[in-house]
């Protein structure tokens, strides 16, 4: 129960989200986390698919990782924030987002 306790108090472990992802975004970061080593546990598979709607979730050893999109928010990964911070192949996109607007 110590150890359990533990590491629910593992500031790593504290869970983060980061929004405002595009479809192709989501795609490209799940396709570079399953080379890595990331299983797909979960996906939403109906015919709508990518056009309305999306959500895989997957797993490598104690993380979970969903990544779901919608056309009114747009996407998400949301996660424990130690493996947020690694996730690099967003790197582009979030660096865009948080540049600055010139008018």
């Amino acid at each position: 129960m110590v150890r359990y306790m533990g590491v629910l108090g593992d500031p790593q472990l504290t869970p983060g989200t980061i929004e405002g992802l595009p479809p192709f975004a989501l795609r490209k970061a799940i396709d570079a986390l399953l080379r890595s080593g990331w299983i797909k546990t979960f996906e939403y598979d109906r015919e709508d698919a990518w056009v309305d709607y999306a959500r895989v979730e997957l797993r490598k050893g104690r993380f979970k990782l969903r990544l779901e999109w919608d056309q009114d928010s747009g996407g998400s990964v949301a996660g424990p924030r130690e493996v947020l911070h690694e996730l690099h192949v967003l790197d582009p996109w979030t660096q865009m987002q948080a540049r600055p607007v010139i008018h």
